[in-house]
Protein backbone atom coordinates (compact mmCIF):
# COMPACT_ATOMS: atom_id res chain seq x y z
CA UNK A 1 0.00 0.00 0.00
CA UNK A 2 1.75 3.67 -0.68
CA UNK A 3 2.50 5.71 2.10
CA UNK A 4 0.24 8.74 2.23
CA UNK A 5 2.24 11.64 1.81
CA UNK A 6 2.71 13.88 4.65
CA UNK A 7 2.92 17.48 2.34
CA UNK A 8 -0.24 19.73 3.01
CA UNK A 9 -2.75 20.07 0.79
CA UNK A 10 -6.14 22.19 -0.60
CA UNK A 11 -7.95 19.33 0.89
CA UNK A 12 -6.29 18.65 3.87
CA UNK A 13 -6.14 22.67 5.11
CA UNK A 14 -9.99 22.37 3.76
CA UNK A 15 -10.69 19.36 6.01
CA UNK A 16 -8.54 20.92 9.23
CA UNK A 17 -10.66 24.19 8.96
CA UNK A 18 -14.08 22.64 7.99
CA UNK A 19 -14.43 24.95 4.86
CA UNK A 20 -15.12 23.49 0.80
CA UNK A 21 -11.96 22.63 -0.76
CA UNK A 22 -13.19 25.73 -3.28
CA UNK A 23 -13.30 28.14 -0.05
CA UNK A 24 -9.61 27.24 0.94
CA UNK A 25 -8.08 27.67 -3.24
CA UNK A 26 -10.09 31.00 -3.42
CA UNK A 27 -8.59 32.03 -0.74
CA UNK A 28 -5.20 31.07 -0.92
CA UNK A 29 -4.85 32.66 -4.74
CA UNK A 30 -6.48 36.04 -4.00
CA UNK A 31 -10.27 35.40 -5.92
CA UNK A 32 -12.97 36.56 -4.98
CA UNK A 33 -15.84 34.71 -2.94
CA UNK A 34 -14.49 34.94 0.25
CA UNK A 35 -14.80 37.35 2.97
CA UNK A 36 -11.62 38.58 4.48
CA UNK A 37 -11.91 36.77 7.52
CA UNK A 38 -12.09 33.32 5.78
CA UNK A 39 -9.11 34.56 3.79
CA UNK A 40 -6.93 35.78 6.59
CA UNK A 41 -7.89 32.50 8.52
CA UNK A 42 -6.88 30.19 5.69
CA UNK A 43 -3.85 31.91 4.91
CA UNK A 44 -2.87 31.78 8.90
CA UNK A 45 -3.32 28.17 8.88
CA UNK A 46 -1.34 27.10 5.16
CA UNK A 47 1.60 28.81 7.19
CA UNK A 48 0.95 27.21 10.51
CA UNK A 49 1.02 24.20 8.74
CA UNK A 50 3.61 24.68 5.83
CA UNK A 51 1.84 24.89 3.05
CA UNK A 52 3.42 26.19 -0.71
CA UNK A 53 2.07 26.15 -3.69
CA UNK A 54 2.74 23.36 -6.33
CA UNK A 55 4.99 24.02 -8.84
CA UNK A 56 3.77 22.21 -11.32
CA UNK A 57 0.06 23.23 -11.06
CA UNK A 58 1.43 26.55 -11.38
CA UNK A 59 3.53 26.07 -14.56
CA UNK A 60 -0.12 25.00 -15.81
CA UNK A 61 -2.08 27.46 -15.09
CA UNK A 62 0.52 29.74 -16.60
CA UNK A 63 0.42 27.62 -19.68
CA UNK A 64 4.12 26.75 -19.07
CA UNK A 65 6.07 23.80 -18.28
CA UNK A 66 8.03 25.12 -15.30
CA UNK A 67 11.39 23.63 -16.97
CA UNK A 68 14.35 25.27 -18.75
CA UNK A 69 16.43 23.33 -20.36
CA UNK A 70 20.20 22.80 -20.91
CA UNK A 71 22.02 20.66 -24.12
CA UNK A 72 25.94 20.00 -23.47
CA UNK A 73 27.50 18.75 -26.54
CA UNK A 74 30.01 16.77 -24.12
CA UNK A 75 30.71 13.24 -22.95
CA UNK A 76 29.22 13.18 -19.79
CA UNK A 77 32.00 11.43 -18.47
CA UNK A 78 34.31 14.29 -19.45
CA UNK A 79 31.76 16.84 -17.74
CA UNK A 80 32.35 15.30 -14.75
CA UNK A 81 35.92 16.51 -14.81
CA UNK A 82 35.46 19.47 -16.33
CA UNK A 83 34.85 22.18 -13.37
CA UNK A 84 34.29 25.15 -15.73
CA UNK A 85 31.16 23.60 -17.26
CA UNK A 86 30.08 21.47 -13.67
CA UNK A 87 30.06 25.06 -11.81
CA UNK A 88 28.14 27.33 -14.83
CA UNK A 89 25.32 24.45 -14.64
CA UNK A 90 25.39 24.81 -11.08
CA UNK A 91 24.81 28.24 -11.45
CA UNK A 92 22.06 28.09 -14.04
CA UNK A 93 20.17 25.64 -11.99
CA UNK A 94 20.40 28.06 -8.43
CA UNK A 95 18.88 30.63 -10.46
CA UNK A 96 15.69 28.56 -11.86
CA UNK A 97 15.22 26.92 -9.28
CA UNK A 98 14.91 30.48 -7.17
CA UNK A 99 12.28 31.31 -9.48
CA UNK A 100 10.40 27.51 -9.08
CA UNK A 101 11.56 26.28 -12.67
CA UNK A 102 13.43 23.00 -12.90
CA UNK A 103 16.34 22.53 -14.88
CA UNK A 104 16.29 19.68 -17.83
CA UNK A 105 19.57 18.88 -18.76
CA UNK A 106 20.85 16.91 -21.69
CA UNK A 107 23.67 15.24 -23.04
CA UNK A 108 24.47 15.19 -26.73
CA UNK A 109 27.86 13.93 -28.55
CA UNK A 110 25.98 14.45 -32.34
CA UNK A 111 27.80 18.33 -32.45
CA UNK A 112 25.08 21.39 -33.05
CA UNK A 113 22.39 18.89 -35.20
CA UNK A 114 22.28 16.51 -32.74
CA UNK A 115 21.23 19.66 -30.17
CA UNK A 116 18.70 21.38 -32.55
CA UNK A 117 16.97 18.22 -32.76
CA UNK A 118 16.74 17.67 -28.40
CA UNK A 119 15.34 21.59 -28.59
CA UNK A 120 12.80 20.94 -31.81
CA UNK A 121 11.64 17.86 -29.73
CA UNK A 122 11.42 19.74 -26.47
CA UNK A 123 9.24 22.33 -27.98
CA UNK A 124 6.80 19.85 -30.07
CA UNK A 125 6.27 18.46 -26.60
CA UNK A 126 6.08 21.56 -25.00
CA UNK A 127 8.61 20.22 -22.09
CA UNK A 128 10.37 23.49 -21.57
CA UNK A 129 10.33 27.33 -21.42
CA UNK A 130 13.45 28.39 -22.65
CA UNK A 131 16.77 27.25 -22.82
CA UNK A 132 20.88 28.03 -22.34
CA UNK A 133 23.23 28.48 -25.42
CA UNK A 134 26.31 27.91 -24.84
CA UNK A 135 29.88 27.46 -26.66
CA UNK A 136 28.43 29.94 -29.43
CA UNK A 137 29.92 29.05 -33.13
CA UNK A 138 30.81 32.13 -35.28
CA UNK A 139 28.20 30.90 -37.92
CA UNK A 140 25.84 29.53 -35.40
CA UNK A 141 22.59 28.68 -36.19
CA UNK A 142 20.78 27.70 -33.33
CA UNK A 143 19.76 31.31 -32.01
CA UNK A 144 17.35 30.87 -35.53
CA UNK A 145 15.93 27.52 -34.93
CA UNK A 146 15.59 28.41 -31.41
CA UNK A 147 13.49 31.46 -32.81
CA UNK A 148 11.80 29.89 -35.30
CA UNK A 149 10.36 26.79 -32.40
CA UNK A 150 9.33 30.31 -30.19
CA UNK A 151 11.53 29.01 -27.37
CA UNK A 152 12.73 32.09 -25.48
CA UNK A 153 16.96 31.54 -24.90
CA UNK A 154 19.78 33.06 -22.97
CA UNK A 155 23.40 33.17 -24.48
CA UNK A 156 26.36 32.39 -22.50
CA UNK A 157 29.06 34.29 -23.90
CA UNK A 158 28.63 37.07 -27.52
CA UNK A 159 26.52 36.98 -30.07
CA UNK A 160 24.95 39.87 -32.12
CA UNK A 161 22.24 38.23 -34.14
CA UNK A 162 18.45 39.91 -35.06
CA UNK A 163 16.74 37.07 -32.98
CA UNK A 164 14.87 38.09 -29.56
CA UNK A 165 17.52 36.81 -26.37
CA UNK A 166 19.18 37.88 -23.39
CA UNK A 167 22.79 37.67 -23.00
CA UNK A 168 25.61 37.19 -20.33
CA UNK A 169 29.25 37.93 -21.93
CA UNK A 170 32.86 37.96 -20.01
CA UNK A 171 35.35 40.64 -20.52
CA UNK A 172 37.63 38.80 -23.00
CA UNK A 173 39.24 42.20 -24.11
CA UNK A 174 40.57 43.35 -20.68
CA UNK A 175 41.10 39.71 -19.73
CA UNK A 176 43.34 39.51 -22.29
CA UNK A 177 45.19 42.43 -21.66
CA UNK A 178 45.59 41.08 -17.77
CA UNK A 179 46.87 37.45 -19.21
CA UNK A 180 49.77 39.25 -21.60
CA UNK A 181 50.64 41.85 -18.96
CA UNK A 182 51.18 39.28 -16.03
CA UNK A 183 53.67 36.86 -18.54
CA UNK A 184 55.85 39.95 -19.30
CA UNK A 185 56.07 41.39 -15.64
CA UNK A 186 57.42 37.99 -14.83
CA UNK A 187 60.11 37.65 -17.73
CA UNK A 188 58.65 35.44 -20.19
CA UNK A 189 59.54 36.36 -23.69
CA UNK A 190 56.73 34.46 -26.22
CA UNK A 191 53.55 32.80 -25.97
CA UNK A 192 52.51 29.13 -26.41
CA UNK A 193 48.49 29.33 -26.94
CA UNK A 194 46.92 26.09 -26.22
CA UNK A 195 42.74 26.58 -27.33
CA UNK A 196 39.92 24.81 -27.41
CA UNK A 197 37.93 24.00 -30.93
CA UNK A 198 38.51 27.36 -33.17
CA UNK A 199 34.77 25.83 -34.00
CA UNK A 200 34.17 28.29 -31.15
CA UNK A 201 33.73 32.03 -31.58
CA UNK A 202 35.13 32.72 -27.75
CA UNK A 203 38.12 30.68 -28.77
CA UNK A 204 38.50 32.31 -32.41
CA UNK A 205 37.98 35.78 -30.26
CA UNK A 206 40.74 34.44 -27.31
CA UNK A 207 43.11 33.62 -30.51
CA UNK A 208 42.74 36.94 -32.08
CA UNK A 209 43.17 39.09 -28.46
CA UNK A 210 46.26 37.28 -27.72
CA UNK A 211 47.53 37.28 -31.13
CA UNK A 212 47.39 41.26 -31.44
CA UNK A 213 48.75 41.94 -28.02
CA UNK A 214 51.68 39.80 -28.64
CA UNK A 215 52.89 41.37 -32.01
CA UNK A 216 51.70 45.18 -29.93
CA UNK A 217 54.54 43.80 -27.02
CA UNK A 218 57.05 42.46 -30.03
CA UNK A 219 56.76 38.70 -28.12
CA UNK A 220 56.81 35.15 -30.33
CA UNK A 221 53.17 33.84 -30.35
CA UNK A 222 52.29 30.16 -31.40
CA UNK A 223 49.10 28.17 -31.51
CA UNK A 224 47.90 24.50 -31.57
CA UNK A 225 44.12 24.02 -30.98
CA UNK A 226 42.44 20.76 -29.26
CA UNK A 227 39.93 19.75 -26.48
CA UNK A 228 39.30 20.65 -23.51
CA UNK A 229 41.01 17.64 -21.67
CA UNK A 230 44.28 16.87 -19.94
CA UNK A 231 45.02 14.05 -22.94
CA UNK A 232 44.41 16.94 -25.55
CA UNK A 233 46.57 19.78 -23.38
CA UNK A 234 49.79 17.55 -23.62
CA UNK A 235 49.26 16.52 -27.60
CA UNK A 236 49.08 19.98 -28.05
CA UNK A 237 51.97 21.24 -26.22
CA UNK A 238 54.54 18.83 -27.86
CA UNK A 239 53.04 19.90 -31.39
CA UNK A 240 54.32 23.30 -30.99
CA UNK A 241 57.93 24.93 -31.41
CA UNK A 242 59.31 25.25 -27.50
CA UNK A 243 62.38 26.96 -29.27
CA UNK A 244 59.79 29.92 -30.09
CA UNK A 245 61.47 32.12 -27.46
CA UNK A 246 64.59 31.32 -24.51
CA UNK A 247 61.49 31.21 -21.93
CA UNK A 248 57.89 31.50 -23.28
CA UNK A 249 54.86 31.39 -21.38
CA UNK A 250 51.70 28.57 -22.23
CA UNK A 251 48.34 29.98 -22.06
CA UNK A 252 45.97 27.57 -22.12
CA UNK A 253 42.06 27.95 -22.32
CA UNK A 254 40.89 25.43 -19.14
CA UNK A 255 42.50 24.17 -16.42
CA UNK A 256 42.44 20.56 -18.34
CA UNK A 257 44.65 21.52 -20.91
CA UNK A 258 46.89 23.52 -18.88
CA UNK A 259 47.69 20.14 -16.39
CA UNK A 260 48.12 18.11 -19.98
CA UNK A 261 50.97 20.94 -21.11
CA UNK A 262 52.44 20.34 -17.23
CA UNK A 263 52.40 16.79 -17.47
CA UNK A 264 54.14 16.94 -20.82
CA UNK A 265 56.57 19.35 -19.67
CA UNK A 266 57.72 17.53 -16.78
CA UNK A 267 58.01 14.14 -19.28
CA UNK A 268 60.40 16.02 -21.62
CA UNK A 269 62.52 17.65 -18.54
CA UNK A 270 61.22 21.15 -18.88
CA UNK A 271 61.01 22.72 -15.26
CA UNK A 272 58.15 24.73 -14.89
CA UNK A 273 58.68 27.60 -13.98
CA UNK A 274 61.82 28.10 -14.24
CA UNK A 275 62.25 27.05 -18.02
CA UNK A 276 58.36 27.39 -18.75
CA UNK A 277 55.26 29.76 -17.49
CA UNK A 278 51.91 28.48 -17.81
CA UNK A 279 48.79 29.99 -17.24
CA UNK A 280 44.80 28.88 -17.45
CA UNK A 281 41.62 30.89 -18.61
CA UNK A 282 39.93 28.81 -16.15
CA UNK A 283 40.51 28.92 -12.05
CA UNK A 284 39.72 25.59 -10.24
CA UNK A 285 40.95 23.22 -7.52
CA UNK A 286 42.68 21.18 -10.13
CA UNK A 287 45.01 24.65 -10.62
CA UNK A 288 45.33 25.22 -7.07
CA UNK A 289 46.07 21.87 -5.77
CA UNK A 290 49.08 20.81 -8.34
CA UNK A 291 52.02 21.01 -8.04
CA UNK A 292 53.47 23.53 -9.09
CA UNK A 293 50.23 25.32 -8.51
CA UNK A 294 48.93 26.59 -11.80
CA UNK A 295 48.33 30.64 -12.45
CA UNK A 296 44.67 31.44 -13.74
CA UNK A 297 42.29 33.54 -14.35
CA UNK A 298 39.41 33.32 -11.87
CA UNK A 299 36.27 33.73 -13.94
CA UNK A 300 33.37 33.07 -11.82
CA UNK A 301 31.85 30.54 -13.82
CA UNK A 302 29.04 29.69 -11.37
CA UNK A 303 28.29 33.68 -11.13
CA UNK A 304 27.31 33.58 -15.18
CA UNK A 305 25.37 30.52 -15.01
CA UNK A 306 23.38 32.24 -12.39
CA UNK A 307 23.37 35.08 -14.39
CA UNK A 308 22.24 33.86 -18.07
CA UNK A 309 19.28 31.65 -15.71
CA UNK A 310 18.15 34.72 -13.97
CA UNK A 311 17.52 36.74 -16.95
CA UNK A 312 16.17 34.21 -18.68
CA UNK A 313 13.43 33.51 -16.50
CA UNK A 314 12.38 37.00 -16.18
CA UNK A 315 12.47 37.02 -20.17
CA UNK A 316 10.09 34.18 -20.03
CA UNK A 317 7.90 35.71 -16.88
CA UNK A 318 7.54 39.01 -18.72
CA UNK A 319 10.19 40.79 -16.27
CA UNK A 320 12.81 41.67 -18.71
CA UNK A 321 12.51 42.82 -22.68
CA UNK A 322 14.61 40.92 -25.13
CA UNK A 323 18.08 42.36 -25.59
CA UNK A 324 19.23 43.01 -21.74
CA UNK A 325 22.24 41.65 -20.72
CA UNK A 326 25.37 41.33 -18.24
CA UNK A 327 28.54 42.34 -18.74
CA UNK A 328 30.41 39.79 -16.19
CA UNK A 329 33.59 41.99 -14.24
CA UNK A 330 36.98 41.33 -15.95
CA UNK A 331 38.38 38.10 -14.13
CA UNK A 332 40.74 38.28 -11.49
CA UNK A 333 44.43 36.71 -11.72
CA UNK A 334 45.35 34.33 -9.19
CA UNK A 335 49.30 33.86 -9.34
CA UNK A 336 50.77 30.64 -8.46
CA UNK A 337 54.16 29.03 -8.86
CA UNK A 338 53.80 28.03 -12.37
CA UNK A 339 54.56 31.63 -13.55
CA UNK A 340 56.99 32.97 -10.88
CA UNK A 341 59.32 35.31 -11.94
CA UNK A 342 63.17 33.23 -12.07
Amino acid sequence: MPRKSSRPTVATIARDLGVSPATVSYALNDKPGVSAAMRERVLEHARAVGWTPHSGAQALRRGRSGNIGLVLVRDPEEVSREPFYSAVTAGIESATSAHGYELLLRFVRGGADEEVDVFRAWAHQRRVDGVVLLDLAADDHRPAVLESLGLDFAVLGHYTGPEEFVMVTSAEAEDSETVVAHILEQGFDSCLQLTGPLAYAHEQRRLTLLRALCARHGISHAHAPGTYTIPSGRAAFESVDLALGERPAVIASSDLIALGALRAAASHGIEVPRDLGLLSWDDSLLAEVTSPGITALSRRPFDMGRSAGDLLVRLIEGQLAAGGYTVVAPATLVPRESTAAR
